[in-house]
């Protein structure tokens, strides 16, 4: 059965060049912070990482030194059955109750039979509360 909360993620943005990526998850593992999620994509000479940390205050403090703006947001955590389906049925619940999703990154968990998802979107408590109501 699905499993959603809201959460908090990261937005750092950074110059769009060559181990950008290997200085900010160093400066994060050096506080003892986990990177749980990330998504990245590169723009118009910026990059921006968007990630899910064990620890958002952790890694906030230590990315401080790189001076790169690092900001907080809402963001919906999901957890569902890693399984053909699970998120077209998520996503069309979602939709038919007018919830858009601005952006969605996620990962498997392998041998847990699960996948986490993360993302935001028009409404993050009217999203969650669609999904614990549901039976997926």
């Amino acid at each position: 059965m699905a499993k959603a909360a809201l959460g908090k993620e990261l937005l750092v943005e950074a110059q769009d060049k060559k181990g950008m990526l290997a200085k900010i998850s160093s400066a994060i593992a050096s506080a003892g912070v986990n990177i749980r999620a990330i998504c990245a994509c590169g723009e118009k000479g910026r990059a921006y990482f968007m990630m899910v940390t064990s620890n958002n205050s952790k890694a906030i403090k230590a990315l401080k030194p790189l001076r790169f703006p690092v900001k907080e947001k809402e963001v919906v955590l999901l957890v569902l059955e890693d399984k053909v389906g699970a998120m077209e049925k998520v996503s069309e619940k979602l939709s038919s109750k007018g919830i858009n999703l601005k952006y969605i990154y996620a990962t498997t968990g392998g041998n847990q039979k699960v996948c986490s998802l993360v993302f935001s979107s028009n409404n993050n408590k009217k999203a969650i509360e669609i999904i614990q109501k549901c039976r997926i």
